[in-house]
């Protein structure tokens, strides 16, 4: 738990410095592709297809981090109205549904990463598995965030578990004195 705990905190370091790069370079190249365009006369044939790359990045990288960080809305509406103990089970039946459809994502991002492998994009001749390379690396990012989020609950779980227990224990063994 340790060890992800630590892989977390440096992919999450890192798509936080990645996500603001990128979005500092999306607004540097719409900045110089509008002042080519329309002041120079000329413009940047690549402006669009690069922005629009970098803003696939900074869309996965920032799912995964925002997964982290607990930031993705929820309609709460109909677990508020649920008993704690089914609202438990519930939300772990929906984390389990995300992790399985996470796992679905990274593994056709992959396929369609490798059918891409040998394409180009058409204005900066880019090879076009680096973009698409953004799916599997966003979608492990973000089931490896909630898979620690579900282990760290089932462990605080367990750990309260233990210490009712614990105290049922020492309270059936003071009756008995």
């Amino acid at each position: 738990m340790k060890v992800l705990q630590r892989i977390l905190a440096v992919f999450d370091r890192a798509a936080f410095v990645l996500v603001a790069a990128l979005m500092g370079g999306m607004g540097i190249i719409a900045f110089l592709a509008v002042f080519y365009r329309f002041v120079l006369n000329d413009p940047i044939r690549w402006s669009e297809e690069a922005a629009r790359y970098m803003m696939v990045w900074v869309t996965f990288l920032g799912a995964g981090y925002a997964m982290g960080k607990g930031r993705h809305i929820g309609v709460t509406l109909f677990m508020d109205r649920l008993p704690q103990g089914l609202r438990r089970k519930v939300t772990f039946a929906a984390e389990l549904a995300v992790m399985v459809f996470l796992a679905a994502v990274t593994v056709q991002g992959v396929n369609l990463m490798i059918s891409l492998w040998s394409q180009t994009s058409p204005a900066m001749d880019f090879p076009m598995w680096i973009p698409y390379l953004a799916i599997p690396v966003g979608s492990v990012y973000m089931f490896l965030h909630l898979l620690f989020l579900v282990l760290s609950r089932s462990s605080r779980s367990l750990s309260t578990a233990d210490l009712e227990l614990e105290a049922a224990l020492k309270g059936k063994e003071g009756a008995g004195q």
